[in-house]
C-alpha cells in the first residue's frame, strides 16, 4: 500500500504542479486571483540560473505507523524511522538562465542525447541525518559519483556487514566509491561503453527518435488548456508559517481521463503512448484529490500532497503528506573535490558485471537460489567468499552468471 500509494503520489504531485503552471498560458483564468497567483509563480521557474527540489516524506516515524495501523498494513519501527528520514534532492546550474538552455541533439548513433555541457546537475539521495547515500553529479561534461553501501543497508534494515563484502570484490576504485570516497569519469565514454554495439547495445541502426505534427501539438496544446481551465479549481488558503497557501483541487478520475484522452490522438506518432491505458485505472480514486502549494514572496518555495488521499482506510488526524521544497538561486553545483579518475577498464569492467546480471536474473526476474553444492563450487578458487556469492544470488544473478564473474575476477 505505500509503495503503490506513493507512486501514485509522486506521478499526482508532479503532474499538479505541471499543470498548474500550464496556466501561465491560459488567459481565462486570469480573472481569478488564486489562479493567476499560480501562474505568476510558475513563470518563475527558469528565470533564474540555478534550482532546486527536494521531495520528502513530511511525516515524524510515529505518524507513519499510525497512517500504516489506519490502512491495515502495520509499519515497524524502523522502517518509519527509515522513511521519515530519507529525501531526494536534485539540483541544476548554468551560466545563464535555465529557460535560455537548449535541449542536447543526440549524436545520430542510436545513443542518449548528450548531456549540455553548459549545465551543471546533481542528484542526492539522503538519509538519516541528511547523511548521503548516493550522489551524482555532472559538471562541465564530466560525472561524479560515490555512495555509502553500509549506510544504505542500515536504512533499510540490513546488516551493513554483510554488504561490505560486495564492494571488496570490484575494483578499487569502484569499491571505494561504494564506500562514501568520489570518482570521476568521462560521461560520454560512459554512454559508448554501455550504448550501442556493448553487450547490452542494441548494436543495430539508430532509431529516430519520434517527431509530433505540428496540428496534434497545437490540439493537444488547445486540449490541454481546456482541461485546465474546467477540471481544475484553486482556493487562496491565506498565510501559513508566512508563506501563501493556495489549494489546487481536481477530480482525480476525470483529470486522469481527460488527459488520457487528450494525448491519445498522438499514440500514431509516439509508439510508448500506446501502452496507455484508454480509462483512468481502477485505483485511481473517483473523488477530488488536493495538491498545496505555498508561495514565498510569489515564488513557489513548496508543493504538499496527502497519501491519506488515496485511501478511503485512512481515518481523519492520520495524514502521511509528501513534499517537494524548491528553491531558486541556489549554489552553483561544483565538482567534487580529490575524485579518483576512473579508467576505460575500470568503467568495461563494472559493465561486465552487469552485463551477468541480464542471463538467468537480472530485469526479467529472480534468479533461482543456489545450492549449496553450487555455493562451495563458486568459492573453490577465493575469487569470492560465500556472502558475496549469497548477495550476487539474491540481486538477481544465477549460478553461470556468478561463475563467469568469479573467473573474470580469479
Amino acid at each position: 500500500m505505500i509503495r503503490r500509494s506513493a507512486r501514485t503520489a509522486l506521478a499526482a504531485a508532479a503532474c499538479g504542479a505541471v499543470l498548474a503552471g500550464g496556466l501561465a498560458a491560459c488567459g481565462t483564468v486570469q480573472q481569478l486571483n488564486a489562479a493567476d497567483k499560480v501562474s505568476k509563480a510558475f513563470e518563475t521557474f527558469g528565470s533564474g540560473k540555478s534550482f532546486s527540489a527536494k521531495l520528502s516524506v513530511d511525516a515524524t516515524p510515529a505518524q507513519i505507523q499510525a497512517f500504516g495501523t489506519a490502512t491495515g498494513e502495520e509499519i515497524d519501527k524502523d522502517s518509519a524511522a527509515a522513511l521519515s528520514a530519507v529525501s531526494l534532492s536534485i539540483a541544476f546550474s548554468a551560466d545563464k538562465p535555465l529557460k535560455d538552455i537548449q535541449p542536447a541533439k543526440g549524436s545520430g548513433n542510436g545513443a542518449a542525447p548528450a548531456a549540455d555541457p553548459s549545465v551543471s546537475a546533481s542528484y542526492t539521495l539522503s538519509g538519516k541525518g541528511g547523511a548521503p547515500l548516493l550522489e551524482l553529479r555532472q559538471v562541465g561534461g564530466k560525472a561524479y559519483a560515490r555512495g555509502d553501501l553500509a549506510g544504505f543497508a542500515q536504512l533499510v534494515g540490513e546488516n551493513a556487514a554483510e554488504v561490505e563484502g560486495l564492494a571488496e570484490g570490484l575494483p578499487a576504485a569502484l569499491g571505494n566509491a561504494l564506500k562514501g570516497q568520489w570518482v570521476g569519469f568521462d560521461a560520454k565514454a560512459l554512454g559508448s561503453t554501455g550504448g550501442a554495439g556493448g553487450k547490452g547495445g542494441t548494436g543495430g541502426a539508430a532509431t529516430p527518435a519520434p517527431t509530433l505534427d505540428p496540428k496534434a501539438a497545437e490540439n493537444l496544446n488547445a486540449s490541454l488548456k481546456g482541461i485546465l481551465t474546467h477540471d481544475l479549481s484553486f482556493e487562496d488558503k491565506g498565510k501559513q508559517d508566512g508563506k501563501e497557501r493556495i489549494t489546487v483541487t481536481a477530480p482525480a478520475r476525470k483529470l486522469t481521463d481527460d488527459l488520457l484522452k487528450a494525448v491519445e490522438p498522438l499514440a500514431k506518432d509516439i509508439p510508448n503512448l500506446a501502452k496507455l491505458p484508454k480509462t483512468a485505472p481502477a485505483d485511481v480514486p473517483d473523488r477530488p484529490l488536493a495538491l498545496d502549494l505555498y508561495l514565498d514572496g510569489g515564488a513557489l518555495s513548496a508543493v504538499t500532497f496527502d497519501l491519506a488521499q488515496l485511501t478511503e482506510k485512512a481515518a481523519p488526524g492520520t495524514p502521511l503528506p509528501l513534499r517537494i521544497a524548491f528553491g531558486h538561486d541556489t549554489p552553483a553545483v561544483q565538482a567534487p573535490a580529490g575524485a579518483t579518475e576512473l579508467t576505460t577498464e575500470d568503467i568495461n569492467g563494472l559493465f561486465g558485471e552487469l552485463a551477468a546480471a541480464g542471463g538467468t536474473g537480472g530485469t526479467d526476474g529472480p534468479a533461482t537460489p543456489l545450492t549449496d553444492a553450487q555455493i562451495k563450487e563458486l568459492t573453490r578458487d577465493g575469487a569470492m567468499n560465500e556472502e558475496q556469492v549469497r548477495l550476487y544470488n539474491a540481486m538477481g544473478l544465477g549460478y553461470q552468471d556468478i561463475k563467469d564473474l568469479a573467473d573474470r575476477k580469479a
